[in-house]
């Protein structure tokens, strides 16, 4: 039994020596092509297939950079500025210009040029985030190029913002800057009055509402809040001599005592959240911090519904909650 054991072994062996000496002699054979074909076409290939929906360039650049540590963000060249540039644009002031919008290899996709130049408010959602960043401190007159990358260039459909493709490496902007106008509660009163009847009513609210929209994808924060009762609360809430309408001084009023109210909370004590907009989301900071949390845009479909009166008793409720958390860590 132990002799077969070792024939056995000892031919195996001579199996494996006989096995390396013929792979060490065809490696150092070189490979003879096939009639007609190179050795290169010889060489198999290897297809490795992966499952899912292949990522975009811009999804694996999104990737390599983050992996580099390198954030996405703007690129902006200052084309042309003037001498003199008395105004700066900041957030909430509205800005008019023209553009013209090209891909990375250069190739125009847009422009404003030929049709009304474009109007928004900066910095409350009326364009791509990259491009809403890029005009900050623009002058009157500047020629400026701002560079958007993939994820700076995500917005909602919108008439204006149509044609600009949202699966690019970066988006090219070159915008021409006719006019700035810094934001005061009488701007932004004028804003909303669409008919220039020095009056906002509740529909007239609504309309406006929906315009944004519609033309530059900006909307209520929440799909849970319903145009027309936001509408209604906002006359409710400007609305001094209850006549079921907001008129030029009612509506300075209220956004000076709202303002000095934001002004005695410090930054050091203010939440976490979205800064209030000065435009539909006023209305939506019903603390007066300057600060819309998420616990108050929760809230605001029910407070909308039953009207201002109802703010005093959520805040209350609000302030016990918090105070019952303290205890509870305490």
């Amino acid at each position: 039994m132990v002799a077969a054991v070792c024939l056995t072994v000892a031919q195996s062996t001579d199996q494996l020596v006989e096995t390396n000496v013929k792979l060490q002699k065809q490696a150092a054979e070189p490979i003879k092509p096939k009639p007609g074909k190179s050795a290169e076409d010889q060489i198999p290939v290897i297809e490795i297939k992966g499952e899912g929906k292949p990522m975009t360039a811009a999804q694996i650049r999104s990737l390599e950079e983050e992996a580099e540590g390198k954030p996405l963000d703007i690129k902006i060249k200052k084309t042309w500025v003037p001498r003199d540039c008395p105004k700066k644009a900041k957030r909430r002031d509205f800005i008019t210009f023209h553009y013209k919008a090209y891909l990375e290899d250069g190739k125009k996709i847009d422009q404003s040029y030929g049709k009304d130049p474009i109007v928004i408010q900066l910095g409350v959602g009326m364009t791509m985030p990259g491009m809403d960043k890029g005009l900050r401190g623009v002058c009157e007159e500047e020629l400026r190029k701002i560079n958007i990358p993939w994820r700076l260039s995500r917005r909602k459909k919108s008439r204006v913002w149509k044609n600009i493709p949202k699966e690019e490496h970066w988006l090219i902007f070159d915008v021409e800057i006719f006019k700035i106008d810094q934001w005061t509660p009488k701007l932004q009163f004028q804003y909303f009055d669409a008919n220039n009847d020095s009056a906002i009513t509740a529909t007239e609210f609504a309309k406006h509402a929906e315009k944004l929209r519609k033309d530059f994808g900006k909307s209520w924060p929440s799909d849970d809040i319903d145009n027309v009762l936001a509408s209604k609360y906002f006359v409710e809430y400007f609305d001094s001599n209850e006549d079921n309408k907001v008129d030029l001084q009612e509506y300075q009023n209220k956004m000076e005592s709202d303002e000095k109210e934001m002004n005695k909370i410090s930054a050091k004590n203010k939440p976490q959240g979205r800064k209030r907009d000065p435009g539909l989301g006023w209305i939506l900071d019903f603390n007066n911090d300057g600060i819309v949390t998420m616990s108050e845009l929760d809230a605001a479909p029910n407070l909308f519904e039953k009207g201002p009166s109802s703010v005093h008793e959520w805040l209350e409720a609000q302030s016990n909650s918090t105070k019952f958390k303290s205890k509870d860590e305490l």
